[in-house]
């Protein structure tokens, strides 16, 4: 019992409100009864005319008589007055005495009552003594009210009547109290469990009203913190993942140019000893000299194209970018290229739209057209055509380059653009390829935001660049 009181609210305000408010009417009661007035129902004046009348006949009596002389005045006064006046006797040295036994002094001197309604004060003398008393009615003060009266026969019926009033307004008071207070804590509880969508609605001006309303304010701010960081974790673990894939790549990379670079070296090395201890047939060192140099300008070649990817990799690397026309620059390398197309009996078909102009980096545009243009004549059998495209459509430019006579394996196209994937190893190192050319041209058409795509047409390939 005593733990569920610790753990309600309710319960808690409930009791205590209770008792206060019984402990408030009660000691209300009280205070009434305390401070009720007075009342009387004669007025104090018409005991002016008993008063001398009295005086002068109790001094006809010794003083040891004056008691019942006392004790039959008194009860004359209480029969017709209703007990609402009593005497009052003092000695000549304003001590007064108790009546009517005459026995005893009350401890009050005749001066207390100058503030209080008197008769008139009469002086006797007792025929036994020669000393001067003083003698006044006066208001009895210890003749209970009506009004306390009344009170007192009340006092049951007010007794449940503030017990009950007690009950029903601890019931209301705590509804007022604690249906806030259990509504903030039902929000409170959600939003230690990170729910931030319940709101505290409470209509109040008061404290509790402002408390609810920044209740409601902090659920939305944690609401949006909590929707940004779970955002921003989601991000975060993007940024991971790519970073992990870039990881891998750089690890593949590296490895794979490793690979790439050992093999020529490897040649070259197996070629120079066999020339230097005459072995077999490399006693012919005019003709295995000039396979070395062929094999030095493929390993040239490679570490050029590694060196580009390694400035294009560059953190924070930039392209400088300005308005070139790509249409005299696709002109320009396929006039380059003309004596490899017509030595392999290729014909060059090109629909190229003049006055073409993009915004970009010439000089490395100008190797994306090289590298699409030499991949196209190397591939391409004997007598086969070559077709470049270059036009602009719905605001955009479109450059594409097609061999015919050759396919790509279609589960090949999606790794045409990964570094030092060749599709068939022998038939690339007799071409001269080094894997990284398709890779170097994404990259820079990545800084370029631009897209390139491979596929597979009736006639041969096509590699297709939207700007």
């Amino acid at each position: 019992m005593i733990k569920k009181i610790r753990s309600s609210l309710s319960v808690k305000v409930f009791i205590i409100t209770a008792i206060l408010t019984a402990v408030c009417c009660t000691v209300t009661y009280f205070c009434i009864l305390q401070f009720s007035p007075y009342i009387y129902r004669y007025d104090l004046s018409i005991a002016d005319e008993m008063i001398p009348y009295f005086a002068n006949e109790i001094s006809y009596f010794d003083k040891n008589e004056a008691p019942y002389v006392f004790l039959s005045y008194c009860d004359i006064l209480a029969d017709e007055f209703e007990y609402e006046f009593v005497y009052h006797l003092f000695q000549s040295d304003g001590a007064e005495i108790v009546l009517p036994e005459m026995d005893a002094l009350t401890g009050k001197k005749i001066t207390d009552y100058n503030r209080n309604d008197t008769t008139k004060w009469c002086k006797l003398i007792f025929a036994d003594d020669t000393e001067e008393y003083t003698l006044f009615i006066t208001k009895n003060m210890d003749k209970e009210s009506q009004v306390v009266e009344a009170l007192k026969k009340a006092l049951p019926v007010l007794s449940v009547i503030i017990v009950a009033v007690s009950i029903i307004t601890a019931f209301f008071y705590t509804i007022y109290m604690t249906t806030p207070v259990r509504k903030i804590s039902k929000i409170s509880k959600r939003m230690a469990s990170l729910d931030f969508t319940g709101l505290c609605m409470v209509q109040r001006t008061d404290e509790i009203g402002i408390l609810a309303g920044s209740l409601n304010q902090l659920s939305e701010k944690l609401s949006s913190a909590l929707s940004e960081l779970q955002s921003a974790n989601r991000q975060l673990k993007v940024d991971i993942d790519k970073e992990r894939e870039l990881e891998r790549q750089r690890i593949d990379f590296f490895s794979a140019a490793s690979h790439e670079l050992k093999t020529p070296i490897t040649i070259i090395k197996g070629q120079l000893q066999g020339m230097l201890y005459g072995i077999g047939r490399y006693k012919d060192r005019d003709a295995y000299l000039a396979e070395s140099l062929n094999v030095m300008n493929t390993l040239e070649q490679m570490v050029q194209e590694l060196l580009t990817i390694s400035r294009l990799e560059t953190s924070g690397y930039v392209c400088t970018k300005s308005r070139f026309p790509l249409s005299q620059l696709v002109e320009e390398r396929l006039l380059a290229f003309d004596d490899l197309i017509i030595g392999k009996d290729l014909a060059l078909q090109k629909i190229i739209s003049s006055e073409v102009y993009i915004m970009g980096d010439a000089q490395l545009l100008q190797k994306v057209v090289d590298n699409l243009i030499s991949n196209a004549v190397a591939y391409s059998p004997m007598g086969n055509d070559i077709i470049v495209k270059l036009w602009t459509e719905s605001e955009a430019v479109h450059l594409s380059v097609e061999n015919t006579g050759v396919h790509i394996p279609n589960s090949s196209i999606p790794k045409l653009f990964e570094a030092f994937y060749r599709i068939e190893q022998s038939r690339n190192r007799l071409t001269g390829g080094s894997g990284l050319g398709l890779y170097i041209i994404k990259m820079i058409l990545d800084l370029h935001g631009a897209k390139i795509t491979a596929s597979n047409t009736e006639q041969g390939v096509l590699f297709k660049i939207n700007f």
